[in-house]
């Protein structure tokens, strides 16, 4: 019998290309978005593809989702939480209504979701949920640090569920992305408003973006498509080595900044 996942925005980037991979591996797949309309044409043609509506911030749409998806195809084995955005700007220019918003569909929907499946996932002691976060969990970047903090909120939120829900047989994991030639930068949004004394700040970032080695979306799908489901999957999943190296630069920067202030520490205690 087929094993089934629901994936939250699937009308674009990564989610869009896990629907393909999931079916190409005979799985079933709710390929869900805040507007259907927007769905790859390709998706009407697959038998085992239901598209349907879920915005994040909508609860009652998140539990729609999840009651069609049951009812079409018996149960929710695998979860995706693909569906995000990216707010831009310098901490001073983006309102403090743009910095809640990122949170609410960035942090907010994933709870929002999980806590839709995981009755049914809890029942038959068994599942898989996937959150989509971001390298820039880790490393934070200038003009980014509202999408970045709530990428590191994604990162202790899967990393506590993991711990919680281990013990049910459900499994946790947090995809971590260092960045694809997707839409990302173009459904972007822009601060609230913009400060002239962070041109450098911007400076850095663009020659940051110019010079990031990105991955390849269809091989990172297709690792994500591969390691749901199995027996003991990582809780973390990076994809993208370069991403990943830039995240081992930032711990060591990280360990030996706590050594050399480790006496201040000390006399703390």
């Amino acid at each position: 019998m087929s094993k089934t996942v629901l994936i939250t925005g699937a009308s674009t980037g990564m989610g869009e290309a896990l629907t393909f991979e999931y079916v190409a591996r005979g799985w079933n797949v709710a390929a869900t978005m805040r507007d259907p309309a927007r769905a790859n044409q390709a998706f009407a043609g697959l038998d085992n593809v239901l598209v349907t509506r879920l915005d994040v911030t909508d609860a009652a749409s998140i539990e729609q989702a999840v009651r069609e998806t049951v009812e079409r195809f018996g149960a929710v084995d695998a979860v995706v939480n693909a569906a995000g955005y990216g707010q831009l700007g310098a901490v001073e220019e983006v309102s403090p209504a743009q910095a809640r918003d990122q949170f609410e569909t960035n942090v907010v929907g994933i709870v929002q979701v999980v806590q839709a499946v995981l009755p049914h996932m809890r029942e038959r002691g068994s599942g898989h949920i996937l959150n989509v976060g971001s390298m820039g969990g880790h490393v934070s970047l200038p003009t980014m640090a509202v999408y970045c903090a709530s990428k590191s909120a994604v990162q202790n939120l899967t990393e506590g569920l993991a711990k919680e829900l281990d013990p049910l047989g459900i499994r946790v994991t947090l995809v971590e992305p260092a960045g694809f030639d997707t839409n990302f930068g173009t459904s972007a949004k822009l601060p609230a408003r913009s400060v002239a004394d962070y041109a450098d700040s911007y400076a850095a970032m663009a020659e940051f973006a110019k010079q990031a080695v990105r991955g390849d979306l269809t091989r990172s799908m297709a690792a994500v498509a591969d390691i749901t489901g199995v027996e003991e999957p990582p809780v973390h999943l990076a994809v993208a080595t370069a991403g990943l190296e830039m995240v081992r630069g930032h711990f060591a920067e990280l360990l030996d900044e706590y050594a050399r202030w480790e006496s201040v520490t000390a006399a703390t205690d």
